[in-house]
């Protein structure tokens, strides 16, 4: 018989808008935080349970030392085992997922905690010319997330617009459903539904020391005609600051486990991993990406997307989701609004916001516990990362 792998616990904390309330948190600190209140949530401390650690990044340079940034958070977790840092981009902590699995089903690991962590505020400014010195002319310190782009490439504000222009979907409706995700993600949060996900830190902004506790980039208070009316941004046809996520800080966690190993410890079972998969196109497809890996996913497991009680899909912009479900709708209009009134429930990125290495944990403990407040059921989790690869995962709830 198959082993069977589960989800013991996810945590994440509050996302923190750029230059906000986790700006002057080391993140080292804040993926601790994190990593120790999901070692902790299944009502006795996991730590010493943990076989292995992966964690997920994209900017290295806004750690201290960008180094081995997930030995560093394993250590400081008390916990000495092989760690694992890796870039995948967006996908990086779902990357990471996948790994602990290979490693389970080859029977080396029982047990991974995997972390996804960014601080967008703190990447730095940089110059390659101040080590060799500059002996005369300006010194040019380059941005390396205004734009978010790749030597050679479009900035992927370019790619997403594109992406939706092939697909027929108007700056209207990306801007349509970017309102929608605020308003998710209000309703959710009258309703208590973060309060199984997320994790209050104590932060210092300024002279002020506080408790954060609450996402503090969605905008519910705004409009359709507000969000139209901001300008595009860099080339783009129709993407704006409005429709797309903003430049944010936080971290997310989860425990994996095999069912025996969670069985044996006598932890509870949040959801069951049924199978994950990665997929690459063309470096510009990051609008479409997501729908190709939940393909793969779902044709290795004889499942169909009608099969998903819900569905996430990072909103990295508006296009994603949209261009996504149209794709697995393949061209029928009614079931392409059947399968976005499942997506993204409680709102996504472009509300809550999008700290890169952190969002892959972030949409399956979303989907997860979703799935437990309606009772159980199955649903999908896609990313799509920079020069386009994507991370595809469908989880069983009982």
């Amino acid at each position: 018989m198959p082993e069977i792998y589960v989800i013991v616990s996810a945590k994440r904390s509050p996302f923190g808008r750029y230059l906000g309330s986790l700006s002057q948190t080391e993140p080292l600190d804040v993926a601790v935080h994190v990593a120790k209140a999901a070692l902790t949530a299944p009502g006795a401390d996991i730590t010493d349970e943990i076989d292995q650690i992966f964690v997920g990044n994209c900017i290295p340079s806004s750690f201290e030392s960008g180094s081995v940034s997930g030995r560093q958070i394993g250590l400081k977790l008390g916990r000495d085992v092989f760690t694992t840092t890796l870039d995948t981009a967006c996908c990086s902590p779902l990357t990471g997922l996948r790994m602990a699995l290979w490693g389970m089903r080859l029977g080396e690991l029982e047990s991974a905690l995997i972390i996804g962590v960014e601080s967008m505020s703190r990447v730095p400014h940089f110059s390659r010319e101040l080590r060799t010195g500059v002996r005369i002319g300006e010194v040019r310190l380059p941005d390396p997330i205004y734009p978010i782009t790749y030597p050679g490439y479009n900035p992927v504000s370019v790619d997403a617009s594109d992406g939706a222009e092939k697909y027929g979907i108007s700056k209207r409706m990306l801007d349509t459903f970017a309102l929608g995700s605020h308003l998710k993600w209000a309703h959710a949060m009258r309703a208590g539904k973060f309060e199984d996900e997320v994790v209050p830190i104590k932060v210092r902004k300024g002279r002020s020391e506080y408790i954060f506790s609450e996402d503090e980039m969605p905008r519910p208070d705004t409009s359709l005609a507000l969000i139209e009316r901001l300008p595009l941004v860099f080339g783009s046809k129709t993407t704006t600051a409005g429709n797309a996520p903003g430049l944010n800080d936080g971290a997310s966690a989860m425990v994996a486990m095999t069912e025996k190993k969670a069985k044996s410890l006598g932890l509870p079972i949040l959801g069951t991993i049924i199978d994950q998969a990665g997929e690459t196109d063309m470096p510009y497809g990051i609008s479409w990406i997501p729908a190709m890996s939940i393909k793969k996913v779902l044709d290795r497991n004889g499942m169909s997307i009608d099969d998903m009680d819900l569905i996430e899909i990072n909103e990295a912009f508006a296009a994603m989701p949209l261009v996504s479900t149209k794709i697995l709708a393949g061209g029928d209009e009614k079931r392409w609004y059947e399968l976005i009134a499942k997506t993204n429930v409680n709102g996504g990125a472009v509300a809550i916001g999008h700290p890169v290495g952190a969002s892959g944990l972030r949409i399956a403990m979303a989907l997860t516990y979703e799935l437990r407040r309606r009772g159980g059921g199955l649903g999908v989790a896609a990313i799509c990362g920079g020069l386009t690869q994507g991370e595809a995962i469908i989880i069983r709830v009982p």
